[in-house]
């Protein structure tokens, strides 16, 4: 049974800035789970969570709150506060809170997955963001290994690496030329068939009926896209999905129908 993916809540309503922190969140192999509102985070907080990203100013109240209740509570969960406040007397209120780490508005995206990072060993999660959990489907970096739910898959290193990229970057479409950069690397002198066909291999090994791909969805005049819906045959609970990035509309380079060619290995 694969390991449980470490699990991080967003509580914040800001949409641009969400999104770029959910994106940096899940390519650094961590499970983000979102809350707009200090209502839904009460809620989100119930359930299991391994840090809290908290955004002080919600528009139903102060994450402050949050944060003294889970502490009032015996709720040792690490928190980092988010914030556009500067002034020394409120970073020093959201430490006395409870508080584990303070960033300031508009900070560095990489920055605060470092500190993510940081807490999160001080709190004893090794190897975390090794394990990586998309609706049914799992990754394990460590382990070089990816299945759905209890079934694990027979992959060569390649679609790994593909199968890899899209669970980390599910909802938005990538063209085909965007993957070789990213999955096959920018030296890398294969062309869009190479995509194609790795693509097919993926969908024979991983799709319940390849004919009809539910996971890895073909978008025309784009490319291909990790499915950000859960298939109707599965057995695990289903939790609302995070929002997903809207399609960037981009030329594609390559014919899906284009014969193969054993490239890329």
């Amino acid at each position: 049974m694969p390991p449980h993916p470490v699990r991080i809540l967003v509580v914040e309503d800001n949409a641009t800035l969400r999104a770029d922190v959910l994106d940096a969140l899940r390519s650094a192999g961590f499970e983000a789970q979102v809350s707009t509102t200090l209502a839904m985070a009460r809620v989100a907080a119930e359930s299991h969570c391994d840090l809290i990203l908290l955004d002080l100013i919600l528009p139903d109240g102060e994450g402050l709150d949050l944060c003294r209740e889970l502490r009032a509570a015996g709720r040792s969960i690490p928190i980092i506060m988010m914030t556009g406040m500067d002034k020394p007397e409120q970073r020093v209120a959201g430490l006395d809170a409870g508080a584990d780490d303070y960033v300031v508005k508009p900070f560095h995206i990489p920055e605060l997955i470092a500190r993510v990072r940081s807490i999160l060993r001080r709190t004893g999660k090794s190897g975390m963001g090794s394990f990586v959990k998309h609706l049914d489907l799992w990754i394990d970096a460590d382990q070089v290994a990816a299945g759905r739910g209890t079934t694990t898959f027979k992959l060569k290193p390649r679609e790994f690496d593909l199968l890899s990229f899209f669970i980390r970057h599910p909802g938005r479409a990538w063209t085909r030329q965007e993957l070789l950069d990213q999955v096959w690397g920018h030296t890398f002198e294969g062309d869009a068939r190479t995509v194609d066909l790795h693509v097919r291999r993926l969908r024979a090994k991983v799709e319940p009926n390849e004919e009809s791909p539910h996971y890895l969805e073909t978008v025309w005049g784009v490319g291909y896209r990790m499915t950000m819906k859960w298939p109707e045959d599965s057995d695990e609970i289903q939790p609302m999905p995070p929002p997903s990035t809207p399609v960037r509309r981009e030329v594609s380079s390559g014919n899906p129908r284009s014969e193969e060619q054993e490239q890329g290995q």
